[in-house]
């Protein structure tokens, strides 16, 4: 009989359970280590009250069998049983006249919408909506990790996208604020810049509204929680088992051979593989004491292609008042600022409800949840260790600022006010270790597209990593489907048939 190989996996999030999953199918015994309480990771959601916060999910890609990231969802997950929100907009936009301008899901009704603001911005509202009824005919093959393509596999993939490459490479390298520009009417100029981030190369906007357009794209009833937890249960029924409150602190390394893992506590664990999900920077410059870079990992961490994502705040408010007739998001022009930190002030109020999950508030009440920019992390890290009653109250303040905008916007909102509930970097870092308190990794720039995955490292055997910091950006259909590639290029390395099946 042949002895099944070890895995040990650091980090129970979306990423190292995935691996986990595919990794128990294909006849390897693996051990996840995680320093959290619970499993998830940055995908997880919390009680407050009688409220319940959604700290990661506002929309998930690929809830379609249409979209070609269904079937990494559905190989974990049974995704006929889980109940999706379709929301009818991406957001809506007012302005400090009250006009609003609302970014429609649906292709056609977002064309009229625009057309019927800003008619003055004919060619470039035609040129966006060319755009999006275009790419909404390309759906690439992602059967396979680029680095176990053959010849056939990247012909495949060449003759799907042959028809919209020139077209993606030139719109990859112009931002949502360049587009933006081209705009006549300054509501609408306004409207874009706000409803879809500046920097951010159009392509991925254009996919955003392409998913919301075929609905292929929604918020799952239940949250970030229940999708953990399901992922979770089918990893344990594969006979996966994870081990909480057990953070590593130090990748075992012989002869440039990884055999195991050591614990805060001393603790030792030996294995054949060893697979990092978790936190990149960590792994590389802690764990593995900065001994490991090859070329990539010079180029993400040492260098200025790479940039890590806008961190914000995470802002909870739990009111007793029906949001169920307002747009899911909105974005709102603020009268005063909202400082945040030494270097951000808030100039926009962007607010979601989540009304349309019975899970997240009681029967006609609402759970309100707003992402301010906070440029500043380390503010918020080194506040709290140096004076954490000052730390308190600066949450306390810009919690209370929020809410006199929010009453001043609707009215009738201070004196219903039941929860509030303030997330900083220094939160995230505590919790789940994520370089730099940000919610995801990676900005998607130009400057990374196409840039490879973080498997392996040149010079280190049996260690791998996978999640959103071996990518090229965040996302959880992302670390889902890296979970999968990932398996099918350990199988291949050790010699053995990848299988894929659906788990338990």
């Amino acid at each position: 009989m042949i002895k099944k190989k070890k895995v040990i996996i650091i980090g129970a999030g979306l990423a190292g359970m995935s691996v986990g999953c595919h990794l128990q199918n294909n006849g390897f015994n693996t051990e996840i280590f995680e320093m959290h309480t619970l499993s998830g990771g940055l995908c997880t959601s919390w009680k407050r009250k009688d409220y319940m916060i959604d700290g990661c999910i506002h929309f998930m890609i690929g809830i379609s069998p249409t979209n070609s990231s269904y079937q990494f969802w559905n190989d974990l997950i049974d995704m006929q049983s889980i109940d999706f929100v379709y929301h009818g907009s991406h957001c809506v936009i007012e302005d400090k006249e009250k006009n609003r301008i609302t970014f429609y899901s649906n292709v056609n009704k977002l064309e009229t919408e625009l057309l019927s603001k800003a008619p003055e911005d004919k060619n470039q509202i035609n040129k966006l909506i060319r755009l999006i009824k275009k790419f909404s005919k390309l759906n690439l093959p992602v059967d396979k990790p680029y680095e176990l393509m053959n010849i056939k596999d990247k012909l495949k993939v060449a003759y799907h996208m042959l028809p919209y490459l020139y077209t993606l490479l030139k719109y990859v390298k112009i931002s949502n604020k360049e587009f933006a520009s081209k705009f006549k009417n300054p509501n609408l100029k306004l409207a874009f810049e706000t409803a879809f981030i500046g920097e951010t190369p159009l392509f991925y906007s254009i996919m955003t509204m392409v998913w919301r357009h075929k609905k292929e794209m929604g918020y799952p009833k239940g949250g970030a929680v229940h999708i953990s937890s399901l992922i979770e249960k089918k990893y344990k029924q594969a006979g996966g088992s994870i081990h909480f409150n057990s953070k590593t602190s130090k990748i075992l390394v012989e002869n440039n051979v990884v055999n195991g893992i050591e614990l805060e506590n001393g603790e030792k664990h030996y294995a054949d593989i060893v697979v990092s999900a978790a936190d990149g920077r960590s792994t590389i410059y802690d764990l593995l004491a900065g001994k490991f870079k090859d070329e990539n990992i010079i180029e993400r961490y040492e260098r200025d292609i790479f940039e890590t994502i806008d961190k914000t705040l995470y802002v909870s408010i739990g009111v007793n008042k029906d949001f169920s007739d307002q747009p899911h998001k909105m974005h709102f022009q603020l009268d005063k600022p909202i400082r945040i930190d030494p270097l951000t002030k808030l100039k926009v109020l962007e607010i979601s409800h989540f009304c349309d999950d019975p899970s997240s508030a009681p029967k006609g009440k609402s759970l309100l949840s707003l992402m301010p920019e906070s440029k500043d992390w380390e503010y918020w890290t080194n506040l709290r260790k140096t004076d954490f009653h000052k730390y308190n109250q600066e949450k306390e303040r810009i919690a209370n600022e929020i809410i006199d905008a929010l009453d001043n916007c609707f009215g009738n909102i201070k004196e219903n006010i039941e929860m509030t509930d303030v997330v900083t970097p220094a939160t995230y870092i505590r919790y789940t270790n994520n370089w730099t308190g940000g919610q995801i990794s990676w900005k998607a720039t130009h400057k990374t597209f196409g840039k490879p995955t973080l498997w392996e490292i040149d010079g280190l055997s049996n260690f791998y990593m996978t999640g959103q910091w071996a990518g090229i950006s965040g996302g959880l259909s992302n670390v889902v489907m890296m979970g999968n590639h990932l398996t099918q290029i350990i199988c291949k390395n050790e010699g053995l048939k990848f299988i894929r099946k659906r788990v338990g």
